[in-house]
């Protein structure tokens, strides 16, 4: 084995941090000292030899299970000894917990000379002299840590190594406070030194006493310090768990807690500095982090190594800097400082012909780029060629699904789209790459949403969740994840399963806490979902309060659900105003991304013209909502539109051409609508059929029991998403045709079932009357 210390990261130089023989990592030595002694305690040095010990058996599990255990105390932080008890239980043989918490009972009772025994004894384990081979190979990770921790013993000085036991003994009150009665420490360390002088005459004040007058012993003594190997285990830890699994990471105070204890020891870390830069991310905290990142960045210019000068060195530590910079201030929304340092990094990369830095930075372009023009498909397209020449398969992959993307936006048909995306899917599979396949499905539900496609846009959300992402035993909980729940969770309300809904999302709450930086996703779909379902149900302070907590994470979508309230409510002159406003800031708007967004404006413009009975002006919005959405092969707004249309010429006399449109267009609805939208349109198919057979007089008694039928489903759909107000507009209706059909006894029902309905959920204005 070669004499390489697999403890140490790659310090490129640095000064490590000074190693120090600490309470816990004390604990460490006693407890693996304890398992080789019982384990074979005939085969080991004289001096670690006690005949009335016998040879105990391990199985290869019980080994393997104490060798993971202690890796894992050796690359983590000093931890207290309660915390340590709770880890060995279950893992290591009782017989052995019970040699290692008498030998720190000794230690605790007898002071400074059993910790001096024990140095010297352990010594047999890992140096290897003439006559025996040490049991610890020297070269192993254990080996690097006796040595280490033997080394920084030896070099105590005789007040250090009080202050040790002093700390020692405090580490083992914290674990048994009742062990003995409490005494005076000045006393007990006077007692120590007695027994390792021999002599009985007291100490004078000015010989020992006063090195250690006020002695403070706290928690920190206890543990949290970090050595050179434990601080870099940690950071990379930390960073990784920020990366795949936020939830499983420690919260952002302690974690901000855990860094400034590692930089006290350590200054110049600059990981530790980069790790606080994440973290401050987490919280949106700008100033933090663009003082950790600079910070980052200045201390590792300094390091040399040996493969680059000093000067290449800074000079990629600038470039990369500046890129950096640059993503931070586009993710805090500062679009020009974003840019210009976006633009320094570029002219730092071609000064010395960075390619790799360069494509990164063309990637970054691409998303400060304005999105759905031209100009910016030739960008992509050459990065994407680019990447694939210097065999950077990340970002070819990316490229080609922010091509996918950019198509979905400038009247590419679906099919091309999803051509880029089987491609970018072929690439991930060949590169292992885990987590593009993760926002290429992201990205297929979003444009099968786009496209109106209810079920193929849930099956990509399901798949998202369901694929395997455990590395390194942990599991991948991004952004993603939330997103493809909420997705899930909207869904489900959309079809009246409000408490499956309510399951995803408190799901949701558990994986990504509040104050987890993806915890707006599920904040927006629960506000959303509420939003509906009061809605229907006509609980206006409730539709209020949703509408205030939405305008915390989504003020656009705030502004447009509050007008269709006040629309609903029967106030129809703010929700003009309100909807006005949003039309008029969607004229600047020429990026694509919101052509979802300017549909919805449109056909809730429209809506408010029919609820106040201006038809005529409502068809202008219908059809530019069904022009912008056509031309973005955008179905379900095309066939909901058209059904919102057929409305409008219903209630202008032109049942037949309202007849022709709703056939041609209700299939997409009733395949991949909400309930709420379903029962819409039956509901307006009923009545156009009706009012199609009153003006042919041919076969009029089956028409009116066709629709008899058909709002006896439009009732029980509006009764699923909890609509009750609509509920009472079907039964009217119902008994209307029941009347025309001289069915008395079938009509009196219906009549009863109104007034009650009426009774708890009554008319209070006319726009509700005249809804679509």
């Amino acid at each position: 084995m070669s004499g390489t210390d697999l403890f140490t990261f790659n310090t490129f130089g640095k000064r490590p941090m000074k190693e120090q023989v600490t309470p816990h990592k004390l604990s460490v030595l006693i407890l693996v000292h304890k398992y080789q002694t019982l384990r074979l305690p005939t085969i080991l040095h004289e001096g670690l030899m006690d005949d009335s010990l016998e040879e105990i058996v391990f199985t290869e599990n019980e080994k393997r299970d104490f060798m993971t255990t202690i890796l894992d105390l050796l690359q983590s932080s000093d931890i207290e000894l309660k915390e340590l008890r709770a880890k060995l239980h279950g893992v290591v043989k009782p017989v052995v917990l019970d040699f290692f918490f008498d030998k720190l009972k000794e230690i605790h009772d007898d002071g400074l000379q059993p910790i001096m025994k024990f140095f010297h004894d352990i010594n047999g384990l890992v140096y290897q002299d003439s006559e025996s081979k040490p049991f610890i190979s020297k070269y192993s990770v254990l080996g690097f840590f006796f040595r280490r921790m033997i080394l920084a013993f030896n070099k105590l000085s005789f007040s250090q190594v009080t202050e040790l036991w002093a700390k020692i003994k405090y580490y083992y009150e914290l674990c048994f406070p009742n062990n003995e009665p409490e005494a005076d420490l000045g006393k007990s360390l006077t007692d120590s030194v007695m027994s390792l002088s021999g002599t009985g005459g007291p100490l004078t004040k000015s010989c020992l006493a006063q090195s250690f007058e006020g002695l403070q012993i706290s928690e920190n003594t206890v543990g949290g310090f970090y050595s050179q190997k434990q601080a870099e285990y940690f950071i990379a830890q930390q960073a990784s768990l920020l990366h795949h699994n936020e939830s499983k990471a420690l919260s952002p105070r302690k974690l901000q807690d855990k860094i400034t204890v590692i930089l006290k020891a350590n200054k110049d870390l600059a990981e530790a500095h980069f790790l606080s830069y994440l973290n401050s991310l987490r919280v949106k905290e700008y100033c933090t982090a663009i003082h950790n990142l600079y910070h980052y960045y200045d201390r590792n210019a300094k390091i040399s190594s040996t493969s680059t000068t000093a000067k290449d060195k800074e000079d990629l530590s600038i470039r990369y800097a500046a890129l950096n910079v640059a993503a931070l201030h586009f993710r805090f929304g500062h679009h020009g400082e974003a840019m210009a340092s976006l633009i320094e990094s570029i002219h730092k990369a071609q000064e010395v012909n960075d390619h790799v830095c360069l494509q990164h930075a063309l990637a970054w372009l691409q998303r400060f780029g304005q999105q759905g023009v031209a100009a910016m498909a030739h960008l992509i397209e050459k990065s994407i060629t680019r990447s694939e020449d210097l065999s950077l398969p990340y970002l070819t992959s990316l490229g080609v699904q922010v091509l996918a993307r950019h198509n979905a936006f400038v009247f590419e048909k679906p099919a091309s789209v999803f051509e880029y995306l089987e491609y970018s899917d072929i690439l991930n599979c060949q590169n292992f790459l885990t987590g593009m396949i993760q926002v290429s499905y992201t990205q297929k539900s979003a444009l099968w949403h786009l496209f109106g496609k209810s079920e193929l846009s849930s099956m990509s959300s399901l798949l998202v969740l369901n694929l395997d992402t455990i590395e390194s035993g942990v599991s991948d909980n991004t952004e993603l994840s939330c997103i493809a729940l909420c997705n899930l969770a909207e869904k489900h309300a959309e079809r009246g399963q409000y408490q499956i809904a309510t399951d995803l999302l408190n799901h949701a709450k558990l994986r990504f806490p509040v104050d987890c930086v993806d915890s707006h996703h599920w904040m927006k779909s629960e506000q959303q979902i509420n939003f509906d379902r009061m809605l229907n149900n006509r609980k206006w302070n409730l539709v209020e309060q949703a509408v205030i907590n939405l305008r915390v994470v989504a003020e656009d979508e705030s502004n447009l659900r509050n007008a269709i309230y006040l629309c609903e409510k029967g106030e129809a002159t703010p929700a003009f105003n309100q909807l006005q406003k949003l039309l008029e800031n969607m004229k600047d708007t020429t990026d694509g991304k919101e052509l979802d967004f300017q549909c919805r404006v449109l056909l809730a413009m429209s809506r408010l013209y029919i609820n106040t009975g201006n038809h005529t002006t409502a068809i202008t919005h219908v059809l530019d909502c069904i022009s912008k959405a056509r031309s973005h092969h955008m179905n379900y707004f095309i066939a909901i539109a058209s059904v919102q249309l057929a409305f409008i010429q219903y209630h202008m006399k032109l049942p037949e051409q309202a007849l022709g449109l709703l056939e041609r267009n209700m299939l997409p609805v009733l395949t991949n609508g909400s309930i709420y939208d379903q029962a819409r349109t039956l509901y307006c198919y009923a009545r156009v059929q009706v009012a199609c057979a009153r003006q042919s007089q041919q076969d009029k008694k089956s028409a009116l029991l066709s629709a008899v039928s058909v709002m006896n489903l439009v009732i029980e759909l509006f009764k699923k998403v909890e609509a009750h107000h609509r509920v009472k507009d079907g039964v009217y209706y119902q008994a209307r045709l029941y009347n025309d059909l001289g069915y008395t006894a079938e009509r009196n029902k219906c009549a009863h079932e109104f007034k009650q309905l009426d009774q708890q959920h009554p008319t209070l204005n006319q726009t509700s009357v005249n809804a679509f």
